[in-house]
């Protein structure tokens, strides 16, 4: 039996419309070394390259973010 895949996200990427911010995808790094995109919005509605990214922390004690 093989290595079990998991994946941790690093980043998230967020567009600000001028009314509202949308969060259009999260990065993840997989243990194998891929990287793969969950988009949380139709990928064809929106240009990826305009997106502010973001560091993703797990770390609970990381409030950077507040």
């Amino acid at each position: 039996m093989g290595k079990k895949k998991t994946g941790w996200p690093f980043q998230d990427g967020f567009l600000n419309d001028g009314a509202r911010e949308i969060h259009l995808f999260t990065d993840y790094r997989w243990n194998d070394g891929s990287v793969s995109r969950r988009w949380h919005v139709d990928p064809e509605r929106f240009d990826a390259s305009f997106a502010e990214l973001r560091p993703v922390s797990l770390n609970t004690s990381d409030r950077s973010g507040q």
